[in-house]
């Protein structure tokens, strides 16, 4: 259960960044994920997941939604969503609350994944969403059938969002 937590955790700093780069007034660099944890954790429910986040730009963001799908060898593994948007003031580090839906495509696939991101990450694949939102203007960005390893190459090694 404590590793799905923390992989729970990072799938939501990846959401939250491409939410963030979704907007074009506004740069990946200009955030830092300073860290994540699970605050509460069920498999049939979701989750509450809170982020630390600086926001070195000048404008104050809101991420509006944000949505991973994983699969394994093109089989679906499970689906995890932003059920709530979360502000980011300007110039600021603020610690944020999401809260999570999760969405298996099987018990069994879910177990396959743990074992795939251990043995054989090349055959996870991702592909999703993120929402940010400036002022009245909302971007949406998406990423479809990304190898795990190329979409940690766009957004960072998780682990440093732990």
């Amino acid at each position: 259960m404590r590793k799905i937590a923390k992989i729970l955790a990072t799938a939501l700093a990846l959401v939250a960044m491409m939410g963030l780069s979704g907007c074009n007034i506004i740069s990946l660099k200009d955030f830092k994920f300073e860290g994540a944890k699970v605050v509460d954790f069920d498999l049939s429910k979701g989750a509450r997941v809170e982020m630390t986040i600086t926001n070195n730009s000048a404008f104050k963001v809101t991420i509006v939604g944000g949505e991973l799908g994983a699969h394994y060898k093109g089989a679906p593994i499970g689906d995890i969503y932003m059920k709530n948007s979360v502000v980011l003031p300007r110039k600021s580090t603020t610690t944020v609350t999401l809260d999570v839906g999760l969405k298996f495509a099987s018990p069994m696939a879910a177990l396959t994944a743990l074992g795939a991101l251990t043995k054989s990450p090349s055959d996870i694949t991702v592909t999703g969403y993120g929402e940010g939102k400036v002022w009245f203007v909302t971007k949406r960005f998406e990423r479809r059938d990304v190898p795990l390893s190329k979409f940690i190459d766009i957004f960072g090694e998780p682990s440093q969002y732990l």
